[in-house]
């Protein structure tokens, strides 16, 4: 059976993709637009025009796939797609999809950070969802500093109450009063102290495949350094693992989960995110020996009883040389596009030259799959002359 895939269109599905392809599998999916690259690939077999999650309400959304009549092994690769598969697993068995994912409640409950327990090993900040009266209320006494996840792409640092309540009264603006604002405590310490821990579970519940890798560099977004990550190295973290499986184990989970951590001064790992899905790393990880993807086609195909292995090297590095669609190059996000785009350059250069010392995972970017590559990059250089323009005519 294929692996179904969908959103092609985006620089992290297509990687998700080549590694499939790499492992051996046949890929098939959908996209929107279909781009040429989707077209090109040596691992994509089929590829349908289909709006993302996003565009359509999830029950047109099912109705789609319906009439797709694509059917395989469905990898959810982020988070809505996740709670989709969950609401309408039935009806996507009977479409013939084979898959495993966290159920609704657990999804819930790893959404809900603050009410995990603490004594699964890894530690919990504190953290709450507030209306915007509700922040403006409470920001005399919330833990200082904070870190505001109000939008993707623009999570910021918060020191104290004057901040929060102007942040509060401009997305009561830009959203509405009743907003709901995510807001977490911040843990101090530098990019390299954060890591992930991947984990694939059964059908029963039980571990089945793990990774950890901890991240180097993220691009920088209007707030700072909180955007996608672009450079990280896998290593084997035993207490984060085990700490992040207990965790797990206790929600009761199944399928695909990625827990994102930061090291705080005190040594501990505080759970930063649980993500019900694909990580954007499984390319690190695949290059690097963890054996996920086969696994999950077993499970979800030959219902084969796997013990718990963590199979990875600790050897392999990521570099994301191409992004597009929703991830902008590195640069995009600079003060200067030529200085960005420079400084980028020499990254890559000291990233392939690495890559002679130690095995080197660049993302969407697959010599063998050098027509489609080839597109892609196409596209992101487009792109960012667009936002290089826009950035000039608003004098920025």
């Amino acid at each position: 059976m294929p692996f179904v895939i969908h959103d092609l269109q985006d620089s992290q599905m297509f990687a998700l993709a080549q590694a499939a392809g790499r492992a051996g599998f046949t890929v098939v999916g959908s996209s929107w637009p279909v781009e040429p690259w989707t077209l090109h690939s040596r691992y994509i077999r089929q590829v349908v025009s289909m709006p993302c999650l996003g565009e359509n309400l999830s029950g047109v959304y099912a109705l789609r796939w319906r009439d797709a009549g694509l059917s395989g092994v469905w990898l959810p690769g982020v988070d809505d797609t996740a709670a989709f598969t969950a609401r309408y697993a039935p009806m996507l068995n009977k479409l013939g999809m084979r898959f495993l994912v966290a159920g609704t409640e657990a999804q819930q409950q790893a959404n809900a950070v603050h009410t995990l327990p603490s004594d699964c090993g890894l530690a919990i900040p504190w953290m709450r969802r507030l209306s915007g009266e509700e922040l403006m209320e409470a920001a005399a006494q919330l833990p200082y500093p904070v870190i505001a996840k109000s939008r993707r792409h623009a999570y910021q640092r918060l020191d104290d109450a004057d901040q929060v309540r102007r942040h509060a009264g401009r997305m009561a603006v830009e959203s509405g009063p009743e907003y709901v604002h995510c807001i977490q405590q911040y843990i101090e310490g530098p990019i390299e102290r954060m890591a992930s821990a991947m984990l694939l579970f059964d059908a029963d519940g039980r571990p089945v495949r793990g990774f950890t890798g901890r991240r180097l560099r993220v691009s920088d977004t209007r707030f700072g350094p909180f955007g996608e990550t672009t450079a990280a190295r896998a290593e084997w973290i035993p207490d984060l693992y085990a700490g992040a499986r207990n965790l797990l184990q206790h929600i009761g989970w199944q399928g695909f989960a990625e827990v994102e951590c930061k090291q705080g001064e005190d040594g501990r790992w505080y759970v930063m995110e649980i993500n019900p899905r694909t990580s954007g790393w499984i390319c690190l990880a695949e290059a690097d020996g963890a054996g996920f993807l086969q696994a999950y086609h077993r499970l979800c195909t030959d219902n084969m009883v796997l013990e718990e292995s963590c199979l990875q090297r600790s050897r392999t590095a990521y570099r994301r040389l191409i992004a597009t669609c929703y991830h902008e190059p590195d640069w995009a996000a600079c003060t200067s596009p030529r200085q960005g785009r420079w400084r980028t350059l020499q990254r890559t250069w000291g990233a392939l030259r690495a890559g002679r010392r130690q095995p080197m995972q660049y993302g969407a970017w697959d010599g063998r799959d050098l027509r489609a590559s080839l597109g892609l990059l196409r596209r992101s250089i487009r792109r960012t002359r667009q936002a290089s323009r826009i950035r000039r005519q608003q004098g920025l």
